[in-house]
């Protein structure tokens, strides 16, 4: 990364990294120790945010070699300035995400790419140095939201993606600014396609889960989620096949325990096959939206995966999706059938609009934003605010409880 260093050199160079005491991060150093260049981009840190770095005592770096010696080095200034001192390694923009790990397993805080932009490193600052949580009292954990399908194209995937956006809450002038934060995690590790219907390169990180079989961290997550302009956090199904079964529980109770204590709400697109790795998702979710149609193969697989849910979590909430169907001013025969088979009143409808659905799929954004006034971008906004109704009210009667 290109920079000047004239407010001291808080960047600091690896090689000098095994030299930096505890709280000497904006320390005065020889010149060769920082890296400087004439004509720093645009997007590059200023002297500001040295400056800032320096003041609230965060030691930022270049990685450049990530070998042996370089993690030594790490390793050092780690042991020197704490377990809770904030390092923050600055990376290529093509590094790769095993690197990150490496990285992390060294004892770096946050791994950031040289390309970051001025407002992204002030917020990550501010978040290193905030008063620590406990401080503050306890964040309630997000709200865990799984979406599963009775058979594949019933169109669980249009629901999942465009209710996270829901989630939003969008506010302001051209409803620009987001109140909520959301993820969205594709875990169809073999048939996903969250990525396509937003128009984002896939991700590899679920892949790598499965190769390596390593728990991620925090850092290794952020890195490999994609932020849309929207403010909505996706982890997309990876562009490698791999075998339903791959993830380990562990693993994906490390994903959603990570993603529910950075947002407040998370959504996960579930596969149609049933693996063991689901269990923690079955046992957390606060709620499990069953995406089906009225159709007799489709609610008859529907009662078994509830079967199957409700086994492994007697208290699961499952809440009916009828897609591709209005809601009807009385329900039709088969409609009430179904009903009765499901166990389940069914209070949710997704009407079929193709032209709303298909334009935004080609456009590679939800339907918010290409046909706000549709159908399907209506439905789908009131099943986001009847969601949230409930959470809270299921949120407070909790509480109301616990005292």
């Amino acid at each position: 990364m290109d920079m000047t260093a004239k407010s001291g050199p808080v960047l600091q160079d690896t090689q000098n990294l095994a030299g930096v005491p505890h709280g000497s991060a904006g320390r005065e150093a020889d010149k060769d120790s920082a890296v400087a260049a004439s004509d720093p981009p645009a997007n590059a840190f200023d002297d500001r945010l040295i400056e800032m770095a320096r003041r609230k005592g965060v030691i930022v770096f270049r990685a450049r070699s990530l070998d042996e010696a370089e993690m030594v080095r790490i390793r050092e200034t780690r042991e020197k300035i704490g377990k809770n001192g904030p390092l923050v390694a600055i990376t290529g923009a093509a590094t790769s995400l095993s690197d990150v790990r490496k990285l992390t397993r060294a004892g770096v805080t946050e791994v950031v790419p040289d390309t970051i932009m001025s407002d992204e490193f002030e917020e990550l600052i501010a978040d290193l140095t905030r008063p620590a949580e406990h401080a503050l009292g306890p964040r309630r954990l997000g709200d865990l939201i799984a979406v599963t399908r009775s058979r594949g194209g019933v169109g669980a995937t249009t629901v999942a993606v465009n209710l996270a956006d829901a989630l939003l809450d969008r506010r302001g002038r051209f409803r620009k600014t987001s109140t909520k934060s959301v993820a969205l995690v594709d875990f169809d590790v073999q048939l996903g396609d969250v990525s396509s219907f937003l128009d984002i390169e896939p991700s590899d990180a679920l892949y790598e889960l499965a190769v390596t079989g390593k728990n991620p961290d925090e850092t290794y997550i952020r890195q490999a989620m994609t932020t849309l302009p929207s403010g909505l956090s996706v982890l997309t199904a990876p562009s490698r096949f791999a075998p339903l079964d791959a993830l380990k529980v562990e693993q994906v109770a490390s994903i959603v325990e990570i993603l529910r204590r950075t947002h407040d709400y998370v959504v996960l697109d579930l596969p149609c096959g049933l693996s063991p790795w689901m269990d923690p998702i079955i046992e957390q979710a606060d709620q499990t939206l069953m995406v089906t149609d009225c159709a007799v193969p489709s609610i008859r697989q529907a009662r078994r995966l509830m079967d199957f849910f409700t086994e492994a979590n007697p208290s699961l909430k499952i809440e009916i999706i009828v897609n591709h169907e209005a809601r009807p001013m009385l329900l039709r025969r088969h409609q009430a059938a179904a009903e009765k088979v499901l166990d389940r009143k069914f209070r949710h409808w997704v009407p079929d609009d193709p032209a709303a659905a298909r334009n935004a799929l080609d456009r590679g954004v939800p339907v918010s934003e290409t046909s706000p006034r549709s159908r399907l971008s209506k439905a789908i906004t009131r099943l986001a605010r009847d969601l949230t109704t409930a959470l809270n009210q299921s949120h407070a009667a909790n509480e109301a409880a616990a005292h």
